[in-house]
């Protein structure tokens, strides 16, 4: 069976609330992901449907997974800080998870959903301990992404056509502006919630990680 533990994540005089999943039937040093979830204002939580099915397909794939909530969510100390403050929560938990004696350092990812992405992204973008970078549903329409246009380590986007955060148009935009290595794909008859299609995205991360393997 699959190990999953409750645990508290120091992020400077900030505790935060997390989740700490281990692989079943794995041995060894293992690959390792922080997962980020979605705006803390608007409900989202690390029990999001999304972030909870990605978890589920990295978990398949042998990876040791981290997902937590951002200060002032659930059980996380401190109070919503507009993406500032939980750049830290993210550098806070890649810190955690690498600090696991099954985890191999070397072999790190980051995956976010929607706000969780644009501080998943932004926090990767900052350490070099991160080899692949996943943005679920990036929120085009409220915040700046030109961070990547200078990011040459791999990249996946990925969006809904019908997502009301992220137009198609904004979209495209910015693939064209950032380097190789990157896929961006465009899921049809999607939205931003991304409910009853969590399997379709998660078979979209597991290709671009057949051919970016950390």
């Amino acid at each position: 069976m699959e190990k999953r533990i409750d645990v508290n994540i120091p992020c400077g005089e900030l505790m935060l609330e997390g989740v700490l999943e281990y692989p079943n039937d794995k041995t060894g040093k293992l690959p390792a992901a922080v997962i980020c979830h979605p705006h803390p204002l608007f409900g989202g939580n690390m029990h999001n449907n999304v972030v909870r099915a990605v978890r589920k397909g990295l978990l398949e794939r042998g990876f040791v997974c981290l997902r937590f909530n951002f200060r002032g969510t659930g059980g996380s100390w401190g109070a919503y800080t507009n993406g500032i403050g939980e750049l830290e929560d993210v550098k806070a938990a890649v810190d955690f998870i690498i600090s696991q004696d099954a985890v191999d350092g070397e072999r790190l990812l980051v995956a976010g959903y929607s706000f969780g992405c644009w501080v998943g992204m932004r926090a990767g973008h900052q350490d070099v301990r991160l080899k692949n970078l996943i943005g679920i549903s990036p929120p085009l329409n409220e915040y700046d992404y030109d961070f990547l246009e200078n990011e040459t380590r791999p990249k996946f986007l990925i969006v809904g056509d019908n997502d009301f955060v992220c137009s198609v148009d904004n979209f495209k935009k910015l693939l064209n502006k950032i380097p190789e290595p990157k896929t961006g794909i465009i899921l049809p008859n999607t939205d931003h919630l991304h409910i009853g299609r969590e399997n379709r995205l998660v078979d979209e991360i597991n290709k671009f990680l057949d051919t970016y393997a950390v």
